[in-house]
């Protein structure tokens, strides 16, 4: 399972859209070399685990009840988290703070609530979000699989990252 330093990671990769709109509307060196390297680093890291995922003992899924396309939900991500942030004033020491906070609690809601699968940067990827559901229990599927082709992951491995996130990306 992931640890959640692993998961920090991934949150940032997910704020790389707003660090790109701060680096570019609040300009100086320092925002963009701690933003920059932040966005660089956190999706280097994401693709490295979708990788590594795809190394980690996969399973077929076979009694899939439903699949429902979910993709659509990064834009209420972007709506709910990214568009508050823009309008901060980063030349304030308290607007800095209050950015600061702000973001510490969304990090801290979307690492305790396994929230990994609510990344735009996996969208950016071609990667789609799927709801799976069986009889026993529904998680969430990364895939490169097409919404019109949304069946076909009944027919491919799913690596678990989480009890209730798998990734889809390889045929088997």
């Amino acid at each position: 399972m992931i640890k959640d330093y692993v998961k920090l990671f991934l949150f940032l990769s997910s704020y790389t859209p707003l660090f790109l709109i701060l680096i570019l509307t609040k300009y100086s060196l320092t925002i963009l070399i701690v933003l920059g390297l932040v966005s660089l680093i956190s999706n280097l890291y994401l693709v490295y685990i979708i990788r590594l995922s795809v190394k980690m003992e996969g399973r077929y899924i076979k009694e899939i009840k439903k699949i429902e396309f979910n993709s659509e939900k990064f834009i209420e991500y972007i709506v709910a988290y990214i568009v508050p942030f823009l309008g901060f004033n980063l030349g304030k020491w308290q607007e800095v703070l209050a950015l600061g906070i702000l973001f510490g609690l969304i990090g801290f809601i979307y690492i305790r609530s396994e929230m990994i699968y609510m990344n735009p940067m996996l969208n950016l990827f071609g990667y789609e979000l799927y709801k799976v559901e069986t009889d026993k229990k529904s998680f969430m599927v990364i895939s490169k699989t097409k919404k019109e082709n949304k069946e076909e992951i009944k027919s491919k491995k799913i690596y678990f990252l989480l009890n209730d996130v798998g990734v889809n990306v390889k045929n088997d």
